[in-house]
C-alpha cells in the first residue's frame, strides 16, 4: 500500500546502479528516460531524479522531462532543486502545459520558508488555472491561509527556548529521529545502516535503535532487536521501565514501507528479552501501526498506548489512536482521537503526564510548512484546542518526534530544516537531525478582580471559577470574603474562561488565552457584576466631631417581611458597611457600639424602579465626660475665704490654684526643715510631684473636661455632675462641711466664668446641673494629722494637703442621679 510523505522521507535511499552496467554502450536519451520512469514508478525518486537529469543533458529545455525531473526532486525533498526546475519551466520557458508546476513551485517556496514568493505563485495558480482542477484549487486556497499564518508567526519566535542541533555522535548524514530520554540515557533511531543480506542489489538502507549511555557511549542496542534486515525504530519505554515498545517496518516498494509494533521486556541492565509482536487490535493486516508512546492514564491508573495508524475508521491518512492496557485483558479497542486528527496526517505522539499536553506533528493544519508540532491539552477524557508550538519548534520544513522531559525544561525534536546534514549535498535533500531545546519554564498567574458594575467599587464575597475553555472542566475556584482578589496559577498554551459569581448578582464571564506566551507574566482580569437590587452604603461616625467610628455593629432589619433574617455586620477596621436591599420594601438600620448610644435610620426602597446606590450616615453619641473622671482639684489650707463659715464664695478655683502653686517652695521648706539631711531631698521631690503633677495636672484635666462638657451641652444634651468637697481634719466637722461646700462653689464659679461664661446659660436653664455631696473630717483617713497646734503636719504634711480637694466623681446625660 502507499504510505504518506513523512514515512517516505526517513526511508533508506537506494543508490542508483550505474547506467553503464545496464547498457553496453553509452545510453541514449530514450534509455535514460525509460530508466527514470522505471525508478519513478518504483518510487525511487532519487534514482529517477538522476536519470531525468541525464536525459536533460540532451535537451535542457524539454518541458515534459524538466517537469518530471522537478517532480522527482520534489518527491525526494530536494526543495531548492525542485523549485529551480519549476521556476525555469514557468518563467524562462513560459510553459503552460503543466499547470501544476505553478502550484508545486509555490509549495517548494513555502517549504523553504519563502512565504512571500509562495503567496505570489499560489495566487498565480488560482488566477490562471483555478477552474481546471478543483482539488488543487482547494489545496491552493488552504495553503494560502497557511502562508499568511506563517508570515505572521515568523515575527513571534519564542524567547524562552534555546535551540541547538545535537553533535555528530548522534547526528549523521543519514536521518536520525525519535530521540527520547529515559533514566538519563538517550535513545534514538538512525538510518545510517544497510541490509546485510539484501534480496537485490544495491542493498537498501535500514534503521536501527541506538542508545547514548550514561557514560556517553553511543551504540546500537544489542541482541535480536537490531539483527534483522528491516527498519527498526521508534523506541518507547513504559512508565515503570520494564517494557520497550518499538516499530519494525519493511519496504513494499522503492519508497513506501509498512510497519508493525512489537514489545520486549527490559531488565535493569537494559537487556531486551521475550519479544512479542502486538496482535489485533493494535496490528491489523494490511495496515501500518507505528510511533508508539506509553504513558499512564490519571483516571484509571492504567497505562495508555498512543500510536499512529492508517487503519479504517480514522479521519484520513495517518491518525493518532490510543488504547488502554489492562494487566489482565491486554489492549482495549483503539480509539481515534477525533479532536486532533485531520484528513491528512498526524504522527509521532508524545504525552507529558505532568502538564497533560499531547504533542504530535501534522501536515493537515495551518502551520509554517510541512509537518509542524502541535499540542492539545487533555482534561479527564477530553482533548482541547489544537495549538501550534510556534517557532523555533516549527520551521517551514518537517518537524517531528517531539519529546520533552516531565518538567518541560528540555525537549528534543527531529527536523530536516536548514542546518540539518544532507545525504546528498548536491541535491540538499534528506535528512533528519535531532535537535535539543532548553526551555525556560514560564511562571504565569491570574488575579481576577471583582467589582460592582454600578459603582465600580471592589466587590467582596465573590467566587471566581477558572475553567478550561476547550474541555469545559473546572480547574479551580476561589472565594474571597475579605477583598476582591482571586489568584490562580496558569499553564502555558491554554484557553481559559473565568466566571465570577456572587449572591444577588448576575455572573460576569471573561475568556483569555496563554497561547503564545513567551515570558513570565501576572495577568489581571477585572470582572464587573451587576444586580437588580438596591445597594446601600452605611457609614458610622461619632456624633460629636463627626469622626469615622470603627468597631461598630450595624444590623439591617426587613420591616416589610419579618420572616427575613436580620443581617448583622461588624467592621473592626472601618466605618463602612455595604448592604443589598430588595426594591419595594422598608428597612431599619440599627448601629451599636459599646460606650455609645444606639443610632437608628429608616430606609425606604419603595420609590425605586431600578437598581441604584443609597447612602446613610449614622451618628453614634459617645459620653466622653465619664471617661475623664474622676478629677481631683486641690486647695490651700482653709481656702477659699479663711475662717468663713459660709457655704458660698465669690472665689474662682483658677485664681485659687494659681496662688496655691506659688507657695510650693514654702511647703517644701516647712515640711522638710526638721528632717535629716539624707531625707530632705526625697521629701522635696515628693512635693514637686504633688504641685506639678497633682495640682497643676488636675487643673489642666479640669479644663479639658470643661471643653468636652461644652460640646455635650452644645449638642443639646442635659448633663449632671456629681462633686464632693473634702477638708483636712484640723477643724471641727461643721466648719469642715461648710469649707467643703465653699470649695465646690469655687469650682462652680470657675465653670460659670470659664472662657467668656459659655457655661453660665446652661446653669441658668437647668441643662447643666451640679450635685454637691461635701464631707468634713469624717471621711479623712485616721493617719492624717489633725492637731491644729502642729502646723507642720496638719497644714504642710502631704497627707493633709491631699485631703483639701474637690472631686468631680460622675457625669450623666439626660437623667438626674440621686446619691
Amino acid at each position: 500500500m502507499r504510505l504518506f510523505s513523512i514515512i517516505r522521507i526517513w526511508m533508506a535511499l537506494a543508490f542508483v546502479v550505474a547506467v553503464g552496467q545496464a547498457y553496453a554502450q553509452s545510453p541514449s536519451r530514450k534509455q535514460y528516460i525509460v530508466e527514470a520512469e522505471k525508478q519513478y514508478a518504483d518510487k525511487n525518486f532519487y534514482g529517477a531524479l538522476i536519470y531525468y537529469n541525464e536525459a536533460l543533458e540532451f535537451d535542457p529545455k524539454d518541458p515534459e522531462i524538466l517537469f518530471k525531473s522537478a517532480e522527482s526532486a520534489r518527491q525526494f525533498n530536494a526543495y531548492s532543486k525542485a523549485a529551480a526546475k519549476y521556476q525555469f519551466l514557468i518563467d524562462s520557458l513560459n510553459d503552460t502545459t503543466q499547470p501544476l508546476a505553478i502550484y508545486w513551485l509555490a509549495h517548494m517556496k513555502q517549504r523553504m520558508g519563502k512565504y512571500d514568493e509562495a503567496r505570489k505563485y499560489y495566487d498565480l495558480y488560482i488566477s490562471e488555472f483555478g477552474g481546471i482542477d478543483s482539488l488543487f484549487t482547494a489545496k491552493a486556497k488552504k495553503e494560502i491561509a497557511s502562508v499568511d499564518f506563517a508570515r505572521n508567526m515568523t515575527a513571534y519566535t519564542k524567547k524562552n527556548v534555546k535551540f541547538e542541533k545535537l553533535g555528530e555522535d548522534i547526528n549523521s548524514t543519514a536521518s536520525e529521529v525519535a530521540g527520547n530520554f529515559v533514566n538519563n540515557e538517550f535513545y534514538f533511531s538512525s538510518m545510517k545502516y544497510s541490509e546485510n543480506n539484501p534480496l537485490s542489489l544495491p542493498a537498501r538502507e535500514i534503521s536501527k535503535i541506538l542508545k547514548k549511555s550514561k557514560d556517553s557511549i553511543v551504540a546500537p542496542l544489542t541482541g535480536y532487536i537490531n539483527e534483522r534486515d528491516l527498519l527498526v525504530s521508534n523506541s518507547a519505554i513504559n512508565t515503570d521501565g520494564t517494557m520497550m515498545y518499538y516499530t519494525v517496518c519493511q519496504y513494499i516498494n522503492g519508497s513506501d514501507i509498512r510497519c508493525e509494533m512489537y514489545k520486549s521486556n527490559v531488565d535493569k541492565n537494559g537487556i531486551l528479552s521475550n519479544e512479542v509482536k502486538l496482535l489485533d487490535p493494535i496490528n491489523l493486516p494490511g495496515t501500518t501501526s507505528t510511533h508508539p508512546h506509553i504513558t499512564k492514564d490519571k483516571v484509571s491508573g492504567k497505562e495508555i498506548l498512543y500510536f499512529v495508524s492508517d487503519r479504517k475508521g480514522g479521519a484520513g491518512g495517518l491518525d493518532i489512536w490510543y488504547s488502554l492496557i489492562d494487566p489482565k485483558f491486554g489492549f482495549s479497542e483503539p480509539i481515534n482521537i477525533a479532536e486532533i486528527n485531520t484528513s491528512d496526517n498526524e504522527i509521532t505522539p508524545f504525552y507529558n503526564q505532568t502538564s497533560d499536553f499531547l504533542f504530535f506533528s501534522s501536515d493537515g493544519r495551518e502551520g509554517l510548512g510541512g509537518y509542524d508540532v502541535y499540542k492539545s491539552g487533555k482534561t479527564n477524557e477530553a482533548f482541547g484546542s489544537v495549538i501550534g508550538a510556534g517557532m523555533p519548534f516549527n520551521s517551514s520544513y518537517n518537524d517531528i518526534y517531539y519529546f520533552e522531559k516531565a518538567d518541560g525544561s528540555t525537549a528534543y525534536i527531529s527536523s530536516n530544516r536548514e542546518g540539518a546534514y544532507f545525504l546528498d549535498s548536491y541535491f540538499e535533500s534528506c535528512c533528519y537531525d535531532i535537535y535539543k531545546m532548553d526551555i525556560t519554564k514560564l511562571e504565569l498567574d491570574l488575579n481576577a478582580l471583582t467589582f460592582d458594575k454600578l459603582t465600580g467599587r471592589a466587590l467582596k464575597k465573590a467566587t471566581v471559577i477558572l475553567i478550561d475553555q476547550d474541555t469545559g472542566q473546572e480547574l479551580g475556584r476561589v472565594t474571597s470574603d475579605s477583598n476582591n482578589e482571586h489568584p490562580f496559577a496558569l499553564s502555558e498554551d491554554r484557553n481559559y474562561m473565568v466566571i465570577a459569581i456572587r449572591e444577588n448578582y448576575y455572573p460576569d464571564t471573561i475568556s483569555f488565552s496563554t497561547i503564545g506566551a513567551d515570558k513570565s507574566e501576572s495577568i489581571v482580569k477585572k470582572m464587573y457584576l451587576s444586580t437588580d437590587m438596591m445597594l446601600l452604603d452605611v457609614f458610622t461616625f461619632t456624633k460629636i466631631g463627626k469622626l469615622p467610628l470603627e468597631g461598630t455593629t450595624v444590623t439591617l432589619i426587613d420591616m416589610s417581611d419579618q420572616s427575613v433574617k436580620d443581617v448583622v455586620e461588624f467592621n473592626a477596621l472601618s466605618n463602612e458597611f455595604n448592604f443589598m436591599l430588595d426594591r419595594g420594601k422598608q428597612y431599619k438600620l440599627v448601629a451599636k457600639k459599646d460606650g455609645y448610644t444606639d443610632a437608628e435610620e429608616i430606609v425606604d426602597t419603595r420609590p425605586y424602579d431600578k437598581s441604584g446606590l443609597l447612602r446613610r450616615d449614622m451618628y453614634l453619641d459617645k459620653f466622653v465626660l465619664q471617661d475623664l473622671l474622676p478629677i481631683s482639684l486641690y486647695f490651700d489650707n482653709d481656702m477659699p475665704d479663711i475662717a468663713s463659715r459660709s457655704t458660698l464664695t465669690k472665689a474662682k478655683y483658677g485664681n485659687l490654684v494659681e496662688k496655691y502653686v506659688e507657695r510650693k517652695e514654702e511647703y517644701k521648706d516647712k515640711f522638710s526643715k526638721p528632717l535629716p539631711e539624707d531625707s530632705k531631698s526625697s521629701a522635696r521631690e515628693d512635693y514637686e510631684i504633688f504641685f506639678e503633677g497633682d495640682i497643676k495636672g488636675g487643673f489642666d484635666k479640669f479644663k479639658l473636661f470643661i471643653n468636652n462638657l461644652i460640646q455635650e451641652l452644645q449638642a443639646g444634651n442635659k448633663v449632671e455632675l456629681v462633686l464632693k468637697g473634702f477638708a483636712s481634719p484640723r477643724a471641727d466637722s461643721k466648719y469642715n462641711l461648710a469649707l467643703g461646700q465653699r470649695r465646690v462653689n469655687a469650682v462652680k464659679n470657675e465653670m460659670i466664668f470659664y472662657d467668656n461664661e459659655e457655661l453660665k446659660a446652661y446653669f441658668l436653664s437647668g441643662q447643666l446641673v451640679l450635685t454637691d455631696i461635701s464631707f468634713g473630717k469624717e471621711l479623712a483617713p485616721p493617719d492624717v494629722p489633725a492637731d491644729i497646734r502642729d502646723e507642720r503636719n496638719s497644714i504642710y504634711n502631704l497627707k493633709a494637703a491631699k485631703e483639701r480637694r474637690v472631686e468631680i466623681l460622675r457625669a450623666s446625660r439626660n437623667n438626674v442621679l440621686n446619691d
